[in-house]
């Protein structure tokens, strides 16, 4: 009977780590939109809608109105400006009637064919000099001209500019060393848009974040990883940081964080 217990324990622990790690929340209620929201990658419009997450080390805000879903996400940590600015981001809409209708934008889309010396020079700039992180992610934005529209296993519907006619805005920017991605989507109210929520204001929706593993190979002299110092790799995986190179030298390297994995259910608002 006691081995029996223990191992009901364990399942418990078990289930409530997975549950911890896919980082869900409580039902957020959204607000009805009272001013104007310009997607121009600056969170000004955002200032009483954002709420701090310090476990993810994102600020996050909703509004809608009676055609559109607008979101802003703001970081200062430069791990998660990195991942998503190299890995590529996801923000997934999961309507609560099921998955059939689920979509994602995939925005910012992944760089991953940068020069290994590139890459290495950014990550001496990024943590060597000063204004270095500003100079590489505003290199990284300006490349950042399409958004991909995937179906729920991931595959590509669209790949879209993000000024284009199908309602859906998006815009990057770097203020006062916050990294800021604002989001306009359509809500299912619309005849004349290919994609678009399948939700209406009140109703719920579920909206999760995604970066996708960076690639990275482990090791000296392999991979386009990000070096400190004399060429260590950024290596996928593990937690944010520095570490001895192999070999017990002096070299440096940064392994990337666990990739970001939060959602959110969200109650959209109704006009009073």
């Amino acid at each position: 009977m006691k081995n029996k217990n223990f191992f009901l324990i364990l399942l418990t622990i078990s289930a409530l780590s997975v549950l911890t790690s896919c980082g869900s929340s409580a039902v957020v209620q959204n607000t009805w939109r009272s001013t104007e929201i310009k997607i121009d990658g600056n969170f000004t419009d955002w200032q009483n809608h954002l709420k701090m997450l310090p476990d993810q080390k994102i600020s996050l805000g909703f509004t809608n109105d009676d055609k559109f879903l607008y979101m802003c996400l703001v970081t200062e940590d430069r791990m998660k400006i990195m991942q998503m600015t190299r890995a590529g981001f996801i923000t997934w809409f999961i309507p609560s009637g099921g998955s059939d209708n689920t979509f994602g934008i995939k925005y910012p889309l992944p760089n991953k064919n940068l020069p290994r010396e590139q890459m290495q020079n950014m990550g001496r700039e990024m943590f060597q000099q000063q204004g270095g992180l500003d100079k590489i992610v505003n290199m990284l934005l300006e490349k950042q001209t399409e958004m991909q529209i995937l179906n729920s296993d991931k595959y590509s519907l669209s790949l879209l500019p993000i000024e284009n006619q199908d309602g859906i805005k998006a815009k990057l920017g770097y203020v006062d060393g916050k990294f800021v991605y604002e989001l306009q989507v359509p809500l299912a109210v619309h005849t004349d848009y290919a994609f678009q929520i399948a939700a209406m204001p009140g109703e719920n929706l579920q909206i999760k974040f995604e970066t996708e593993q960076a690639e990275a190979t482990a090791g000296r002299g392999s991979g386009a990883g990000m070096a400190q110092g004399g060429g260590g790799q950024m290596g996928g995986g593990g937690m944010g940081g520095m570490r001895q190179g192999a070999g017990g030298g002096n070299m440096q390297r940064f392994q990337m964080p666990e990739p970001l994995n939060y959602s959110t259910e969200v109650k959209l608002a109704q006009q009073k």
